[in-house]
């Protein structure tokens, strides 16, 4: 394997470990072997935390009163522009070949994060 893959494997494993990832997500990170490879992992891992996200939010809209799902979707919507500029500053920030993995990364964790705050609002104690 090229030692550039290599060192970039080994920048992005801790990444590719991280709680609530899927099965598949881990497989795919384990077998890619170069920076495209990761991207497609990294891509097909954010829209699984997207559903997730979006159903969780759809579950808790439904849960809640008319004051609290307004200020839901207020702060939604502002967690989403952050997300979205704070990514993007990520991929200007580290420039060259790791951009493109590092704003997928940035979506990835940010989704995964959200997903994870919402289900414990929905599911207190668990």
């Amino acid at each position: 394997m090229n030692p550039r893959y290599l060192m970039l494997l080994a920048f992005l494993a801790p990444l590719a470990q991280a709680d609530d990832n899927s099965p598949a997500y881990n497989q795919c990170m384990d077998k890619a072997s170069s920076t495209q490879a990761m991207s497609s992992c990294i891509q097909a891992e954010t829209q699984l935390q997207d559903q997730r996200l979006n159903r969780v939010y759809k579950q808790l809209m439904a849960k809640l009163d008319s004051a609290p799902q307004q200020s839901l979707r207020d702060v939604q919507r502002q967690w989403i522009g952050y997300r979205d500029a704070n990514c993007k500053f990520h991929v200007q920030a580290t420039g060259g070949t790791l951009a493109q993995l590092e704003g997928g990364m940035c979506m990835l964790d940010m989704n995964r994060e959200r997903a994870a705050e919402l289900e414990r609002v929905l599911s207190p104690g668990q």
